[in-house]
């Protein structure tokens, strides 16, 4: 049974469509979504976090996912948010598992640097690596 569903988001067209996707599901099982956005910046040096350049891009990351909070609102589905710093592909899954998601709806590919053939870097390390089952959106 699906009530918990994790929904990584970068800003791209790739994450968008699988908040789409997260959110037709939800709909069909009753489910609640959450955000999540991985910012890597501040994660070699977490003095980094407080430089204009990183305050700015946190800015950004609250506009989007206030926006995703609308879209996914007005489809009566619940919805929480959740900001965290590190390499994206293992918080998404140590998030996904500590919090118990029964699935990870994802975009094949985002903002990540170099691009693989089918997946992105980040979309293929999350399916290989989680134990919780991937639905991956293209």
């Amino acid at each position: 049974m699906i009530k918990k569903i994790l929904v990584p988001l970068d800003g791209s067209k790739n994450s968008s469509n699988a908040l789409t996707k997260a959110i037709y599901l939800a709909k069909k099982c009753d489910a609640s979504i959450t955000a999540l956005y991985v910012l890597r910046v501040a994660y070699d040096n977490p003095s980094l976090l407080y430089v204009p350049q990183t305050q700015n891009e946190l800015k950004k990351v609250e506009r989007f996912l206030d926006t995703a909070k609308k879209q996914v609102s007005k489809n009566s589905v619940g919805f929480k948010k959740k900001t965290l710093f590190g390499h994206e592909a293992k918080q998404i899954v140590d998030f996904a598992q500590k919090q118990k998601f029964d699935l990870i709806v994802m975009g094949a590919r985002g903002h990540g640097g170099i691009k693989q053939m089918i997946l992105g870097s980040v979309s293929n390390t999350v399916v290989h690596s989680s134990k919780i089952p991937v639905l991956i959106v293209k």
